[in-house]
């Protein structure tokens, strides 16, 4: 990959293991939408267009290196896909899967989010999410920032419900309180298994939603999220409940548990599960 950077813009060409549609549509972020031939995407109270045209990625922002952060753009990719489709059963998912990255988002933005997504769809979380941007979030010169902690301290689990939150109202309202500055810090620091036990004291947040946000908001690789796409995927007679399919593969696949479980995913969601038979 290379890269040219100036005050507003990175181009990156020789992008072998990026797709921004891959990446964006893989059900790891919320606040994006089509534009023209690329998308207009937010993170934390930054934004950015960024497009892709004949293997040359465009990225126009008035934070470029938050961006260049953000999309993991000083990982190597293409040594990780390898690595992956070394194990037989992941040659033809990591094929497909290549352009996907994980991006290094907010753990705070994560927790908040993945407990609006909990029993969810795409269409209705995005909705809920803007709409608690619109209404506690900061203004930004275009669209509107991922509200603070202490803005959405403000609000009421009515205030959530009106968002259309649901029964995740109340969830979010306490979260809001739960999850302090040093709460974030103590997450940071912890290993991986024992963040994700400490994510689960928190209301509204399950196994899944846990391994969610420990990976795409703690950038913990060694983690792997079990949700329906999933289980359809890799469950056998003796892998026959979340807890056992997300211990055998965290075995198997080790640090790079993450990346194999989006790959899985996005093959799984747009080629069937019943694909992945030999996985």
């Amino acid at each position: 990959m290379k890269i040219t950077k100036d005050k507003n813009t990175l181009i990156l060409t020789e992008t072998e293991c990026f797709s921004i549609e891959d990446t964006l549509e893989c059900g790891q972020v919320f606040r994006f939408e089509k534009d023209g031939d690329g998308y207009v995407l937010h993170a934390a109270d930054k934004f950015c267009r960024v497009s892709q045209k004949d293997g040359a990625v465009t990225v126009i922002s008035d934070d470029p290196d938050f961006f260049f952060r953000y999309f993991a753009f000083d990982t190597d990719y293409p040594a990780m896909n390898a690595r992956l489709r070394s194990f037989e059963e992941l040659s033809a998912v990591a094929e497909v899967g290549k352009g996907i990255r994980l991006l290094r988002q907010d753990p705070f933005e994560m927790i908040i989010s993945f407990i609006i997504s909990a029993n969810n769809n795409i269409p209705r979380i995005k909705g809920i999410i803007n709409r608690l941007c619109e209404k506690a979030g900061e203004k930004l010169a275009e669209g509107y920032a991922f509200p603070t902690r202490d803005r959405l301290l403000a609000l009421t689990a009515e205030d959530f419900a009106a968002l259309g939150a649901g029964y995740r109202a109340p969830y979010l309202y306490e979260a809001t309180r739960t999850v302090t500055d040093e709460f974030i810090a103590e997450l940071i620091a912890l290993p991986t298994e024992e963040a994700y036990k400490k994510l689960l004291t928190v209301k509204g947040v399950g196994p899944k939603v846990a391994d969610c946000i420990v990976l795409f908001g703690l950038a913990r690789g060694d983690s792997f999220p079990v949700d329906t796409w999933i289980r359809q995927s890799l469950s056998t007679a003796d892998l026959d409940t979340p807890q056992k399919i997300r211990g055998y593969y965290l075995g198997r696949y080790g640090e790079l548990s993450g990346l194999a479980q989006q790959y899985i995913f996005h093959y799984a969601r747009n080629l069937g599960p019943s694909r992945l038979s030999q996985v």
